[in-house]
């Protein structure tokens, strides 16, 4: 089993290739955050079966949204099988591998394979925050290609891997103090504005992965439950959705298999 969380689609793709190696099922976390489902989903573990997590990195810490599965899920039939992790991130992780280690801890669960790749940015919301250019996001995903097969080898053959970007500076502020900030006051979607050149073609409605988007008068309205994912913003084809001015004149993105 495969549990995943994904916005702009990286990790989306990374657990569907797992999944079509380990021939696994997948689930999405974001169906269990939603206001009208249960929040302590209960999941049986097969022996010997593999229990993955992947999901996106969130100023340099894990989604809110995950931690809470996390800590509400029930695994009947755990008897030590195999799990691991792997983290998708434009650049660093910082100690989002430290935070992964004790939530899973927390529900009497321990993993050696913890990783990380590096795929094309998506968070813009900020002042220098933008998208990769396109030459960038090839150049990841070509490596990411490359680098994905090694990680499947090290959780199939059950053999470490040192694979994680951590990154190298300013760790203790980045995956602290900013990102306590980032889940104390980004997790609301007050600051979301939609403007003319929306179409109402719902696609933002349906890239969001916890259901926190409907559209009235033909233009989205968000339901105060954001994860700050920003897949509503990255699909949007006309870019009509902006959170606050950070997002305005900055560039869009969302995985697509045959481009960057």
């Amino acid at each position: 089993m495969i549990f995943y969380f994904s916005g702009t689609g990286n990790s989306r793709w990374v657990a569907a290739q797992l999944a079509d190696h380990f021939s696994d099922t997948l689930y999405p976390i974001g169906e269990y955050g939603r206001n009208e489902n249960p929040l302590a989903p209960e999941f049986e573990v097969k022996p010997g079966e593999k229990i993955g997590f992947v999901f996106p990195i969130h100023s340099w810490g894990m989604p809110p949204i995950v931690t809470q599965f996390i800590a509400n899920m029930q695994l009947k039939g755990y008897s030590n099988q195999q799990v691991y992790c792997i983290m998708t991130c434009g650049d660093e992780c910082g100690h989002s591998d430290r935070m992964f280690a004790e939530a899973i801890k927390a529900k009497g669960l321990e993993t050696k394979h913890v990783y990380s790749l590096v795929m094309p940015n998506s968070y813009i919301c900020l002042k220098g925050f933008d998208v990769d250019s396109k030459e960038v996001q090839v150049q990841k995903m070509e490596q990411v290609k490359l680098d994905l097969p090694r990680l499947i080898a090290a959780i199939e053959n059950d053999q470490l891997l040192d694979f994680y970007a951590k990154g190298k500076r300013f760790l203790k502020i980045k995956s602290g103090l900013i990102y306590n900030l980032f889940v104390k006051y980004s997790l609301t979607d007050k600051p979301y504005t939609c403007d003319n050149k929306c179409i109402s073609c719902g696609k933002c409605v349906k890239a969001c992965p916890v259901n926190n988007i409907v559209l009235a008068n033909g233009k989205p309205t968000w339901k105060g439950h954001c994860t700050q994912c920003l897949a509503c913003i990255h699909i949007c084809p006309t870019k009509s959705i902006d959170y606050g001015k950070g997002t305005r004149n900055k560039g869009r993105y969302f995985f697509q298999e045959n481009r960057p």
